[in-house]
């Protein structure tokens, strides 16, 4: 029979009343609020860094092909659309690389590339009916333009009808756009361009209106047919600007665009990540981090001073009783164990409540959106949740390892008590 257990069970039975008793069930409602605030966090941390990237990712693509010339005037320089390039890229499936700090470390990619589609970006300034001027860059796309990434941030209307043989004049404007050149669906916007210094204009029909959150692109950015581009340009129907490349898993970017440069695009193309063309906004999002890290060691500090409270509290007014057991021969170490088994069973129910709380609160924003955000200042217009069970996993071993550890720190007080004075008649 585990002896130290049983007297366990009996007195976490007990210690339900009393002055202990609250002091225990504090040390629960503490424990069980530093878990649930720990899940949250991570899980809105999460959401964050996810729902940012996949607005720029979605915008961008993972993967930039463009020319390697940079005229010294910024003019665009057209690439070849070459179908056996794109084939040989689509057909990109699991990779092996190796890391820079690690070349004798071979690893895989998690999957391949999932599309790749041409576009020409172009600067341009849109006039309304009332003579009103709006700088805007025009991104040119064809029919192989993955919409998919962009559908759920379409406001109004529909996107612009772009065939393969036909020229489409409708064009996709963002909200600000559209508020600040008052324009609705269906109204006509002149789009002056300026080639070899020569004005160059064209009408277009407003299609749709989107709002991706992410203020900067919005404000700059329309979406038209590529073809309207090429023939201001005066390119052929095969000159593009540059291809977008998405990836099946964000986290195998720079491994395919290292091995598309190395070993399938011509010297006079390269890549280039999306992660590195926006170095800042990534940095921006990857600070958010410390926030979490200072919350976490906050929530762990005041788990762990209620669990250490809550034992010593429990181990003197037991005094008695540990006298009693070290008379009839117990161990300090059998008699630590007691007050050990206790502590871990408060700690399970903190955990289980704890759990409960977080991941029930997060489900409820995730499934509802009821707090809400200023998409101006966070780029997003609810609280996001994203959970990653590994995040809950760690978070939870870490309580138990942490206070396991620390709530050894108060039974060292049980070596100190002697069954003499503790038995003594006054």
């Amino acid at each position: 029979m585990n002896v130290p257990l049983y007297i366990a069970r009996r007195i976490s039975k007990s210690s339900t009343g009393g002055y202990s008793g609250r002091i225990i069930k504090l040390a629960i409602a503490s424990i069980a609020l530093s878990i649930t605030v720990m899940i949250l966090t991570t899980a809105v941390l999460y959401g964050f860094k996810k729902g940012i990237s996949d607005k720029v990712y979605g915008f961008w693509g993972h993967i930039h092909i463009s020319d390697t010339k940079l005229s010294r005037n910024f003019e665009l320089t057209p690439i070849i659309n070459d179908e056996g390039i794109k084939d040989s890229i689509r057909s990109i499936g699991y990779l092996e690389f190796s890391s820079f700090l690690e070349p004798d470390k071979i690893m895989e990619t998690k999957g391949g590339v999932e599309s790749i589609s041409p576009f020409i970006n172009i600067p341009g300034i849109l006039v309304n009916k009332d003579d009103e001027l709006e700088a805007i860059i025009l991104k040119g796309v064809n029919q192989e333009y993955v919409w998919d990434k962009f559908k759920s941030y379409l406001r109004k209307g529909v996107l612009p009808a772009i065939a393969k043989d036909t020229v489409s004049r409708e064009m996709m404007i963002s909200e600000q756009t559209a508020r600040r050149m008052r324009v609705n669906l269906g109204d006509k916007l002149i789009v002056h361009f300026v080639v070899d210094k020569n004005p160059i204009k064209r009408a277009f029909k407003v299609s749709g209106i989107y709002r991706t959150g992410l203020e900067e692109y919005d404000q700059k950015f329309a979406f038209i047919d590529m073809k309207v581009i090429q023939d201001v340009l005066k390119w052929d129907r095969n000159q593009v600007g540059g291809f977008e490349v998405f990836v099946e898993h964000i986290e195998d970017s720079e491994p395919i665009a290292d091995y598309v440069h190395e070993e399938i695009l011509p010297s006079n193309m390269y890549t280039e990540t999306i992660l590195e063309k926006f170095r800042n906004m990534f940095d921006w999002i990857e600070m958010q981090d410390i926030n979490g890290y200072t919350l976490f060691g906050l929530m762990c500090i005041v788990a762990l001073i209620n669990m250490c409270t809550a034992l010593l509290i429990l181990i003197l007014e037991r005094s008695k009783m540990v006298g009693i057991l070290k008379s009839l021969g117990q161990s300090n170490w059998d008699v630590r164990k007691i007050f050990i088994y206790n502590a871990l069973w408060i700690l399970f129910i903190a955990l289980l409540i704890g759990n409960i709380l977080g991941i029930g609160l997060g489900w409820i924003q995730k499934l509802t959106g009821v707090i809400k955000l200023d998409e101006q200042s966070y780029y997003l217009s609810e609280v996001p949740i994203n959970f990653e069970v590994s995040a809950i996993i760690m978070i939870n071993l870490g309580a138990i390892v942490m206070t396991a550890l620390v709530m050894l720190i108060p039974t060292f007080l049980i070596s100190t008590i002697t069954p003499i004075k503790m038995l003594r008649f006054d």
